[in-house]
């Protein structure tokens, strides 16, 4: 029933403006067209600034966001706050660890001798537990920012740590796809050792449960306190990358299957310049519903460094090459086992968390986005970042959220009132023709201190320039006539502000009327030929009273009553093929009028008018005196237009010739010569045959003569090549009977028409 409203509003909505009356300078096909910029593959080139954007194309204000202190780093891998709200930040290239104090400032709070702090952790007493690579060390540092070695583990990569209710640590890590249990005396142990690389994530729910994300087969396992472990879920990925679990226990993975980094000879890590692949995002709804994600156009791509995933490092660090993502998911795990997609994104999905709402935040690569999941699963993208990739998200107290960074290194805060001003400028669309605007129109809710601001600007270039118009001043009424002057190209802006950090406007269903200015139909490859098949239902486009003529024989017919299929693929002597191709660039059906004249005369005369849907026509011209014609096709778009605005285009054909006049078969003489005697003893003979064939106007193409009825057999001219109006012939047929014999000689000419004679002999 929704969707059944929905689509009788946007009937309703088509409909007022078909019935527009512009004032135009042009003339203009009468179909209103309409721009609608709800597709999911457009919405997303358009450029945004605090804005989220919902998968159904809702546009509202994003949370606000500021960023950091720099940092001087090249990724930060992982967040930490204690209980003094103080925020931690652990980092590689250097790996160390930074402190974010309660004014904003950035200490370096202690420094590892390590490549990268790629996990954090801390206990009930302030101390961090820091987890490295590529040496496989924990670092315990205090509250009073001293530290040291806590454990070294005999696995080179230390991908994630929790701690449980016990405060038992606990540590992922690679390539041997083990999962450590450390005393408070940093003595590690065996918890569960799975047969597979690396387990990249972990997360622990309300019983103890351990859940563990494992690579490279997709694998989510569950370990019970007492180390059992059981398959929970194996995904058609190859990589769950990334975990999270809700206050009621529900379970979320996120995969990051992608072509894996080249890893090259050891070297310091690298981060080389790569092109940014194209992403395309899918968010949950009808299957199949994707979202190309298209926010920068050709000329704003930018190089971004690669991403390093987490298991591309190996000792002394590697160089990589591009990372190319497959698509990836976002999976929801209810406690009763059921499982199913949530949000499908094609880029790598690189951390998750569940905020104080219950809602899921999903940040990917290689380009930094950050997603919005809602309990009702419809997902929304909060912001599009500058940097490479999101590495990792903290729900905060308060609804603050913070978000690090790779190349470069920050970390973002996102608050948890609404941003107090976005916008959104959509991408360009193009016309194709100049148009004339009617109205914009939109749907929207605006609570009360908060508005919604559309404005337009049009120009005749693909991309704005100077020559473009300014933007017009806000239209705030739904179905405001646009202001923009008459131009192939258009764009608008929506502004959203709100008065109340609480309470967004959202805005939907942008759409414009338009009506392009009308084209003249295009006419190409006009031909007139003589056509070899007569189409049975030819006479539907022909004066019915001539059409079933048959081609013309000479009075000799009585001889050639057996023979006829001989020439049932013979051009039609008396009718012509005129056919053209034709096309209307606005998409208006056409009629066509179709007139001749002889090449000698300067007025052409009315042949057949108002055909439709056909691109041809069988003409008969046996009424037509035999020369040099033309023919002219004449396309019109009135039946799409008022007469007024109507547009027509004409085309006249090369010259052609009609020949309704039969060969002539002059000058035929007889002779016969003896030859051997035959078997009964009576001398043999051959009839010599010769001959002319003449056409006043074409060239003859065929010769043929019968005897007595019989089928009709093939004669050549005595050049052997038929290549004028005139042919001599010379026929020797050999000794047949002693009776009396008919010879009929049939001559054809290029447009078919047949001249006879025959001659009659007595051996």
């Amino acid at each position: 029933m929704t969707k059944f409203l929905e689509n009788y509003r946007l009937a309703i909505i088509v409909t007022a403006f078909m019935v527009l009356t512009l004032n135009t300078q042009f003339a203009y096909a009468v179909t209103t067209k309409m721009w609608r910029n709800t597709d999911p593959v457009y919405i997303p080139k358009g450029k945004s600034q605090n804005i989220s954007v919902s998968g159904k194309g809702k546009f509202t204000l994003s949370p606000g966001k500021r960023k950091t202190n720099e940092i001087p780093a090249a990724y930060i891998w992982c967040l930490v706050a204690d209980g003094t709200d103080s925020l931690f930040a652990g980092t590689g290239n250097p790996g160390s660890i930074f402190k974010f104090g309660h004014d904003g400032e950035v200490i370096e709070y202690f420094k590892t001798p390590e490549l990268h702090v790629q996990t954090l952790a801390i206990d009930s007493a302030g101390n961090i537990f820091a987890g490295t690579l590529p040496h496989g060390r924990i670092y315990k540092i205090t509250s009073k920012g001293k530290g040291e070695v806590f454990c070294e583990l005999p696995d080179p990569y230390i991908w994630d740590m929790i701690s449980d209710k016990s405060s038992n640590l606990y540590a992922a890590t690679g390539n041997n796809g083990v999962i450590y249990k450390i005393s408070d005396k940093g003595i590690p142990s065996v918890f569960f050792d799975s047969p597979f690389s690396n387990i990249l994530d972990l997360v622990i729910d309300n019983d103890n449960n351990i859940y563990a994300a494992c690579e490279p087969s997709g694998l989510i396992y569950k370990i019970t306190p007492d180390g059992n472990a059981s398959v929970l879920y194996d995904a058609d990925e190859d990589e769950i990358h990334c975990l999270a679990i809700d206050k009621n226990g529900v379970l979320y993975a996120g995969t990051s299957s992608g072509t894996p980094p080249m890893l090259q000879a050891p070297a310091l890590p690298v981060s080389p310049e790569v092109m940014l692949p194209l992403l395309i995002e899918q968010f949950p709804g009808e299957p199949g519903n994707v979202w190309l994600d298209y926010f920068l156009s050709d000329s704003d791509i930018e190089i971004p460094a690669t991403p390093p995933m987490k298991n591309a490092y190996a000792e002394n660090g590697m160089n990589e090459s591009l990372l190319i993502p497959d698509v990836n998911t976002v999976y929801r795990i209810d406690k009763d086992g059921r499982v199913r997609k949530i949000f499908v994104v094609d880029s790598f999905i690189l951390c998750m968390t569940i905020d104080n709402n219950n809602d899921i935040l999903v940040g990917t690569g290689n380009k930094a986005k950050l997603f919005k999941i809602d309990r009702n699963g419809e997902a929304s993208l909060l912001y599009d970042f500058s940097e490479s990739q999101i590495l990792d998200i903290l729900s905060y107290k308060d609804g603050i959220k913070y978000m690090a960074t790779g190349n470069n290194a920050n970390v973002y805060q996102l608050a948890s009132a609404y941003s107090r001003e976005g916008t959104y400028e959509s991408i360009v669309h193009d016309t194709t023709y100049v148009s004339s605007w009617g109205c914009i129109s939109w749907e929207g809710k605006t609570p009360s201190q908060t508005n919604i601001m559309l404005s337009t600007r049009s120009g005749n270039s693909r991309k704005p320039d100077i020559t473009w118009s300014e933007w017009t001043q806000g239209y705030q009424s739904n179905g405001e006539k646009i202001k923009s002057p008459a131009a192939r190209f258009i764009q608008y802006r929506a502004t959203l502000t709100t008065d109340n950090s609480e309470r967004t406007p959202s805005l939907d269903n942008v759409s414009i009327a338009y009506l392009p200015q009308n084209q003249p139909p295009l006419i190409r490859n006009i031909e007139v030929t003589t056509p070899r098949h007569f189409p049975s239902d030819a006479s539907d486009n022909n004066n019915a009273s001539n059409i079933q003529e048959t081609a013309p024989f000479s009075a000799d017919d009585v001889y050639l009553d057996s023979s006829r299929k001989n020439y049932q693929s013979a051009p039609l002597g008396t009718r012509k093929l005129i056919s053209w191709e034709a096309e209307d660039p606005n998409n208006d059906r056409l009629e066509f009028h179709l007139e001749y004249k002889s090449v000698d005369e300067s007025k052409w005369k009315e042949l057949e008018r108002n055909i439709k849907e056909v691109n041809e026509f069988y003409w008969n011209t046996n009424r037509i005196p035999d020369g040099s014609y033309q023919a002219k096709v004449i396309a019109c778009d009135e039946l799409d237009n008022p007469q007024e605005f109507a547009l027509k285009e004409e085309v006249e054909s090369d010259a052609f010739l009609i020949d309704n006049t039969r060969p002539v078969v002059l000058n035929l003489k007889t002779v016969i010569e003896s030859d051997a005697i035959d078997r009964h003893g009576r001398p043999g003979y051959t009839i010599i045959v010769t001959g002319t064939a003449k056409d006043e106007m074409c060239n003859i193409t065929d010769i043929q003569y019968s005897i007595d009825s019989g089928d009709w057999k093939t004669a050549f001219p005595e050049d052997k090549i038929f290549d004028s109006t005139e042919e001599t012939f010379l026929l020797k047929i050999p000794y047949i009977s002693y009776d009396e014999h008919t010879i009929v000689i049939n001559a054809l000419d290029y447009e078919g028409n047949i001249g006879s004679s025959r001659t009659v002999f007595n051996p």
